[in-house]
């Protein structure tokens, strides 16, 4: 990843098998629902994924993660949204969307169209994914001055 400032830093990213990696699901909803300070939001600032879990995996304990920063809210939404069953067709976007408004109330923006947009835009990332699996990049670019221009272009 190439930093705002123009530093890099990269990581093994956790897989799904034939479904995109858990850290491109984190880019893809922080983009759609605007988290400045989720997961990419804090390797944009600096953080370096494979130190702090190196770190959290030797340390253990319920605070292994505390290198990501004291305010999580904002990263544990960004859990919650990339563990969200995005690509179950037996899930309505309806259903989809009360189960988020359930976990998080203050989610924006959020309606059945935003829903069906991250899906979409999953989706899409999967077909091109598979096209390169097992090896191979996809590339993306998210502007953290503008997360819905960002997102809009991920479609």
């Amino acid at each position: 990843m190439r930093r705002t400032n123009g530093t890099e830093v990269s990581w093994v990213f956790p897989t799904f098998g034939n479904y995109i990696p858990h850290d491109l699901v984190h880019l893809v909803v922080e983009a759609a629902f605007g988290l400045r300070q989720g997961f990419w939001g804090r390797v944009d600032a600096g953080v370096d994924p494979a130190r702090i879990n190196e770190e959290a995996n030797r340390i253990g304990g319920a605070n292994k993660y505390a290198a990501y920063g004291a305010d999580q809210v904002e990263l544990i939404i960004a859990e919650i949204l990339a563990a969200t069953r995005w690509g179950d067709s037996t899930l309505s976007d309806e259903a989809l969307l009360a189960e988020l408004l359930q976990k998080c109330p203050k989610l924006a923006p959020v309606n059945t169209e935003r829903i069906a947009a991250v899906r979409e835009t999953l989706d899409s990332l999967c077909r091109r994914w598979m096209e390169i699996f097992p090896k191979g990049a996809v590339k993306v670019q998210l502007d953290f001055g503008d997360l819905e221009k960002s997102f809009q272009s991920l479609l």
